[in-house]
């Protein structure tokens, strides 16, 4: 060997000093990121009613739609009401995107085959009679439902097919209440995440990362009373799964904070900003586009003219007003979130005592998956259509020495304040 060099030499002795040289590729969880038909997941969301788009979007001009994995065309007729049918024409196959809608339907650019909201074939201009058969040909095609301004529909077997769910915090509005639905991911991000709903969905039971990712990481983000280190607690219900969270404040009440998942996509986040104490005004949806894409729907009441959320501010900028920079120096839900990939790897996760909530969620929806693989039915369905509108228990709860425990949910006795 020539002065001055130094050689390596090939060795057998195997050395796991934590190289990235040679790492597993890691693979996803299907059972809980698959949506389509036929999947365990997509099933089971199939099950219930799901929201798809803002009544706005339904319009006369016929809007493409993708919801769990399927593509389907929107529309409005001339009478108002909204359908949701499959692209393709029964007839010859053409798309309806380039469909006219008419009073009562839509009409394929093609042959002129009328359709109307539940499929039926309404019209056959080139046939005898204008379709001396046409009650035998039907569009495929799911129902709508239009509530305090979403769009939902049921995409699961008819037969199977539960009530549409209300909720109590949506009903009585007062002359100075509206809705207003919000579609931009959580409390900044586009309306459109490219990632999967799941790794989004089983965020809410992370409060933990509220400390870090919120204040020390992006500053305070939220309220400040949010920087002070709560006691946490997760409890498992058969809709789903609540963390609450229990701060001392500085002079000397309680801030006790539940934020709630739902079956099978529902969040209700008690709003972080502070700026509603009491009940949560809120419900929102991760709602699959597919099984690499989710959009995010939240049903917000409010006082007239107010914001419908309060978003963080990052020196007088909000999320959509921050360049690649700032996104990279003051990341929220949405980069983290996203930043997991299209489709989170399980499997080379290394979960701790801290997430606990996370695999609560996942433990309770791989139950509901196995139930309705046996043929059950999912938690949170009702086929009864006299039930009451859902009662939620999420909320920002200020508590001291004489408020009425009663009217706080999860705190029963002044002992669990102390």
């Amino acid at each position: 060997m020539a002065e001055g060099h130094v050689g390596t030499q090939a060795t057998s002795v195997t050395i796991n000093d934590g190289r990235a040289y040679g790492r597993p590729t890691g693979h996803s969880d299907t059972e809980l990121v698959e949506v389509g038909p036929g999947t365990p997941a997509g099933e089971l969301l199939r099950r219930y009613w799901q929201p798809f788009a803002r009544s706005e979007e339904a319009t006369t001009r016929p809007r493409e739609i993708r919801m769990l994995s399927e593509d389907l065309i929107l529309y409005r007729d001339g009478s108002g009401d909204p359908g949701l049918l499959e692209p393709r024409c029964c007839h010859r196959g053409t798309t309806l995107y380039f469909g006219r809608v008419e009073d009562n339907g839509i009409r394929c650019p093609y042959h002129g085959w009328l359709f109307g909201a539940d499929g039926t074939c309404l019209d056959q201009p080139c046939e005898p009679d204008r379709g001396r058969n046409k009650e035998s040909y039907r569009q495929p095609w799911y129902p709508v439902i239009e509530y305090n301004g979403l769009l939902f529909t049921y995409m699961g077997p008819p037969n199977k097919q539960p009530v549409f769910p209300r909720y109590e915090i949506f009903e009585n509005l007062t002359d100075a209440e509206e809705i207003e639905i919000v579609d931009h991911f959580a409390f900044g991000g586009p309306s459109v995440a490219p990632c999967n709903w799941f790794q989004t969905h089983e965020n809410v039971m992370d409060p933990y990362h509220v400390f870090i990712l919120h204040n020390a990481i992006s500053g305070p983000q939220f309220d400040p009373r949010l920087e002070i280190w709560p006691t946490i607690n997760f409890q498992k219900h058969d809709w789903g799964i609540t963390s609450t969270q229990d701060r001392r404040l500085d002079d000397g009440t309680m801030l006790h904070r539940i934020v709630e998942t739902r079956f099978p996509n529902i969040r209700v986040i008690a709003t972080p900003t502070l700026t509603v104490l009491g009940p949560t005004n809120n419900v929102s949806w991760a709602q699959p586009i597919d099984d690499t894409h989710t959009r995010v729907f939240a049903m917000v009441r409010k006082p007239k003219g107010q914001p419908a959320q309060g978003l963080p501010s990052y020196d007088g900028k909000t999320w959509f007003d921050l360049d690649e920079e700032g996104h990279q120096t003051n990341p929220g839900d949405y980069e983290t979130q996203v930043g997991q990939g299209p489709i989170t790897k399980h499997s080379l996760e290394r979960l701790s005592s801290t997430d606990r909530g996370v695999s609560m969620v996942r433990r309770q929806f791989k139950e509901q998956l196995e139930l309705v693989a046996k043929g059950g039915d999912p938690v949170g369905v009702s086929f009864e259509e006299t039930d009451p509108p859902i009662d939620l228990i999420a909320g920002n709860y200020i508590v001291g020495p004489d408020t009425d425990l009663e009217s706080v949910p999860l705190v029963s006795s002044l002992n669990e304040r102390e």
